[in-house]
C-alpha cells in the first residue's frame, strides 16, 4: 500500500471491490451474459447466492451483506474523494 489513505479505508474499498467482482462473475455464470445488477428472477438470485456461498433461503442475507459492504465503501469514497462527512 502506498499509504495514501488509512489502511482501514483501503481494506473497506478492497472488500467492496472484491464483492462487486464476485457478484458480476456470479451473474455472468448464472445468466450466461454480463450484468452489473442482481437478477430479478428468484431462481437466478438463488443461484447467484449459492455461488457467493449463501445457502438456500439466505438470499436476503446476501443482499443485506452486499448493501452493508457497499454502503460503507461509498462512505469512504465520499469522505476521501469529495470531503463529505459521514
Amino acid at each position: 500500500a502506498a499509504g495514501l489513505i488509512p489502511a482501514e479505508d483501503a481494506e473497506m474499498l478492497d472488500e467492496a471491490w472484491v464483492l462487486a467482482t464476485r457478484v458480476r462473475n456470479a451473474v455472468m455464470l448464472v445468466r450466461g451474459r454480463p450484468g452489473d445488477t442482481f437478477p430479478s428472477d428468484p431462481r437466478e438470485m438463488t443461484a447467484v447466492g449459492r455461488y457467493l456461498g449463501y445457502g438456500p433461503g439466505h438470499v436476503g442475507d446476501m443482499l443485506d451483506d452486499y448493501r452493508r459492504i457497499t454502503r460503507r465503501a461509498r462512505a469512504v469514497v465520499e469522505e476521501r474523494f469529495y470531503g463529505a462527512a459521514t
